[in-house]
């Protein structure tokens, strides 16, 4: 207890003198018209509320059917059917600037024009997303609402310390980003959050964080609030560091397929297809539990662990005792950068003693 007592206390006057601005939570109306197009969509009947959604929500739902026919519109609804979902069409808007002109701030990446099926079609969806603004005079809309949906976000920030989670993964990772940005989406459900990385123009990484609304809400929207939006935040901007990282080792990424084998359609049927994409998830969800641990206690660090392996990840326990490991040696591993490798050759020799011949056999036809 005092431990983690002291090392709050020490976040939070580090915070002081950071040189990374804190973010604030913030709604953007380059967000919601997105959401706004979506709810257009199959998109809604998957990622739709329960019941029917937030007065705002219901709102802007209302608004956009009037142009159902919108060339923005069917663009959405094309890429929806290719499985441009998920963190997919926000982080898409993460690479772009304010309205009305929406210009391309950071060039599409490898990901989104994959997931979109190049890069002509995101262009095409940002344009008509444009025409669709002016056209609907959706800034107006925006404007009527801004005040309701700033009252709507202070429970969260009455009692969220951003520069509490902010702070840890800046000590625990060992290098900051340009700034982080905290982006609440009232319009897009059901919980949870996305996190997406873009780089300035000065090559320096920008670590975003998007807070889906609860979805059981018919009344204001409702977020997170407390200690649960301080984990989510570890989690979603945790990914800012540990993608950039493991991504860094394609090759080694892939001996680890086996280790994916035995959970692939339970991590599908999560949107994680991948090996690559499982491990991303798995490390930063270990990071969860140390962060847990280190911020919150031992018993909510126990509860994180058991969700997680609930959920299909057998390898929250293991990897948590090399991030372990990684604390009590920062004299050898600075940074999570330095870490990697010895990370993966832990994960390497999980695979030579745990993996069967036939995991590695047919883990050789997967991604």
């Amino acid at each position: 207890m005092k431990r983690r007592v002291l090392l709050v206390v020490v976040f939070l006057m580090l915070a002081a003198v950071s040189s990374t601005a804190l973010a604030a939570l913030k709604i953007l109306p380059e967000m919601e018209l997105l959401a706004g197009v979506l709810a257009q969509t199959s998109w809604i009947e998957k990622r739709g509320p329960r019941g029917p959604g937030n007065e705002y929500y219901r709102a802007l739902k209302e608004f956009f059917a009037e142009y159902e026919n919108h060339e923005a519109v069917s663009i959405a609804r094309r890429l929806t059917e290719r499985g441009f979902t998920y963190d997919a069409p926000p982080a898409f808007i993460c690479h772009l600037g304010p309205l009305p002109e929406l210009p391309l701030l950071v060039e599409y990446n490898d990901y989104l024009v994959e997931r979109a099926g190049g890069r002509d079609v995101l262009e095409e969806f940002r344009l008509a997303l444009v025409d669709l603004a002016e056209q609907s005079n959706f800034l107006d809309f925006f404007s009527s609402w801004e005040g309701y949906l700033e009252e709507c976000l202070q429970p969260a920030r009455e009692d969220f310390r951003a520069e509490l989670p902010q702070m840890w993964l800046e000590e625990f990772f060992g290098w900051a980003p340009a700034r982080f940005e905290l982006i609440m989406a009232p319009s897009m459900f059901p919980g949870g959050g996305y996190g997406v990385t873009v780089w300035d123009s000065q090559g320096e990484p920008v670590a975003i964080q998007i807070i889906r609304e609860y979805g059981s809400s018919s009344g204001p929207p409702e977020f997170p609030t407390g200690s649960d939006l301080e984990m989510l935040t570890i989690h979603e901007l945790g990914h800012s560091f540990v993608n950039p990282t493991l991504e860094a080792y394609p090759e080694r990424a892939r001996k680890l397929r086996p280790l994916f084998w035995s959970v692939r359609k339970v991590m599908r049927a999560q949107a994680y297809p991948f090996t690559s994409t499982f491990l991303n998830e798995q490390v930063v969800r270990s990071v969860e539990v140390v962060a847990a641990r280190d911020l919150f206690g031992p018993e909510l660090a126990e509860i994180v662990l058991e969700n997680h392996e609930r959920s299909g990840f057998y390898l929250t326990a293991f990897v948590a005792e090399q991030l372990d490991y990684y604390q009590v040696h920062r004299s050898l591993y600075p940074t999570f950068r330095d870490f990697a490798p010895y990370l993966f050759d832990q994960l390497e020799a999980y695979v030579e003693e745990n993996c069967t011949f036939w995991e590695r056999f047919f883990s050789l036809f997967l991604r």
